[in-house]
């Protein structure tokens, strides 16, 4: 008997999801360099031929992989609640992402060099992150009640959130051997953005 149409496409998504979820992990501990089709396919359970059907690579995965996560973080910001003011909102979803640096500090060392500076995936990473642009900026249009097509609102909204956790996570340690607290960097730059990007000044005397 065959399987119905929405459990084989359910079962699909499933493998494909954990093929993307192998790779990344691999690629994590070991450099996605180091990472072959063998590895991949062992780790997500399937055959090397499955894997084959589903990505022409392993950095083709890989983003499938990374695309899996980002939706999941404008889904959570699209489930804020609606009235919430929508600094508030990107902060909130943001700083869930800035704690799990905690958990992991390696893991995510190692996943930012391996996107964002990787030579392996240098025709990749720009269309990740306009992906991962649009998806936002259109999701602060929805909730801001502006027009992504028209109105340089959502956009900039967008771009100040992204700055924001970009300078949390790139903001210097100063040769200090503990890294510093990217979410308490955080939730300053959030502030210093609601406040219009005023911050007290001590007068010398």
């Amino acid at each position: 008997m065959h399987e119905p149409t929405g459990l084989r496409e359910r079962k699909k998504a499933e493998t494909r999801k954990a093929i993307g979820q192998a790779v990344l992990y691999l690629a994590l501990e070991r450099g996605l360099d180091a990472v072959t089709a063998d590895d991949i396919a062992a780790a997500a359970n399937v055959s090397v031929r499955t894997f084959h059907n589903y990505f022409d690579s392993k950095q083709e995965a890989l983003i499938a992989a990374w695309r899996s996560e980002v939706q999941v973080h404008v889904d959570a910001l699209r489930d804020r609640p609606a009235g919430e003011p929508i600094l508030l909102s990107l902060e909130h979803v943001l700083s869930a992402i800035a704690s799990s640096v905690v958990d992991r500090p390696g893991s995510i060392a190692a996943s930012t060099e391996l996107v964002w500076t990787s030579l392996a995936m240098a025709s990749y990473r720009s269309v990740l992150l306009d992906e991962a642009i649009g998806m936002i900026t259109e999701v602060v249009a929805n909730r801001t009640g502006t027009d992504a097509a028209t109105d340089v609102y959502p956009h900039l909204v967008t771009a100040a959130a992204i700055t924001a956790i970009v300078t949390a996570f790139q903001f210097p340690s100063a040769g200090s051997p503990v890294p510093p607290d990217r979410e308490r960097l955080l939730h300053e730059c959030f502030a210093l953005l609601g406040a219009g990007l005023q911050r007290a000044v001590a007068v010398r005397p």
